[in-house]
């Protein structure tokens, strides 16, 4: 049996980067909006009848565009989910006990390293809401299958129930299920990619991620950039396909890598000359696309 770190390789970005706002195409804004404002709970920081703005009460995480006649569709890359994470086992239990009490559909999820919760938004973005558990076990291979190894000894293949009554326990009476949310952060974004083995390549030698598990037979890997913070790109070859979104797609228009300084963007930017990734600078920013054709926008820490 072989033990999986999320550290096997040394991240070129520094600990600090983060991923910022999803940018996401919507057809109907106001229901959008009221989605997730009403069952997430995310502070409104700019709306009018084009685009909206939303986040928990200190940062924008999500940017919603209004389009006309968007569709869905399910034969190209894009996004799988995007999540939040949140800062506390108490805050996550607020969340899911949130959506439980207005009977909004989630399925609640104990992948060992996190404790989650997926649904879906009105016009069916996939999202994800979790903590990190990394304390309560690891990736081992048995056989060339990964498994999720339990402290307690247990092996499973990190997609269990999720224990409501602990969590749960976490809540006190007085506690407000719909109080804002504070100390967020875009945890992770999931995408649906091409080819594995170009989408690692990317993610870690040019982008500079550190490399984290690869799952072939599941068709799926991750990208990290230290043994806390894991799993914050990943991405998958569910769908066979090497198609881009058109323009006129429902769901992810692009997401943000935010690096902490000048000299962090200049390396990558070095890195990212070197390779041969075209660099697109415009009013609205600086942006690269992935071998998936994904759209990403890099930033610098205000």
């Amino acid at each position: 049996m072989n033990t999986v770190p999320y550290t096997a390789y040394k991240a070129d970005l520094p600990s600090e980067t983060k991923l910022g706002v999803v940018h996401l195409k919507v057809n109907d804004l106001k229901n959008q909006v009221a989605f997730y404002s009403e069952a997430l709970k995310l502070t409104i920081h700019k709306q009018n009848e084009d685009e909206a703005i939303l986040g928990d009460i200190n940062k924008p995480m999500l940017h919603l565009h209004r389009h006309d006649n968007l569709k869905r569709y399910h034969d190209t890359t894009g996004m799988y989910h995007f999540a939040l994470l949140y800062p506390s086992e108490k805050e996550l239990a607020k969340a899911i006990g949130w959506l439980g009490a207005i009977e909004y559909p989630q399925a609640p999820t104990d992948h060992g390293m996190s404790k989650t919760t997926y649904l879906k938004d009105l016009e069916g973005n996939d999202i994800e809401l979790y903590i990190r558990t990394l304390d309560r076990g690891q990736y081992v291979k048995e056989n060339g299958i990964l498994q999720m190894k339990y402290n307690d000894g247990r092996l499973t293949d990190g997609r269990d129930p999720l224990d409501l009554e602990a969590l749960f326990s976490h809540i006190e009476k007085d506690d407000d299920l719909q109080s804002p949310l504070f100390d967020m952060e875009m945890g992770h974004i999931h995408l649906y990619g091409t080819n594995l083995d170009e989408m690692t390549d990317f993610y870690t030698n040019t982008i500079g991620f550190a490399t984290g598990v690869i799952d072939r037979r599941f068709r799926m890997g991750d990208v990290g950039l230290d043994e806390v913070q894991n799993h914050v790109v990943a991405y998958n070859s569910w769908k066979d396909t090497s198609i881009a979104a058109p323009e006129d797609a429902l769901g992810l228009d692009y997401y943000t890598i935010v690096l902490p300084d000048q000299k962090s963007y200049q390396a990558l930017e070095d890195r990212l000359n070197g390779a041969g990734v075209s660099i697109q600078k415009s009013e609205r920013g600086i942006f690269i696309k992935d071998p998936s054709h994904i759209d990403i926008k890099l930033e610098i820490e205000n």
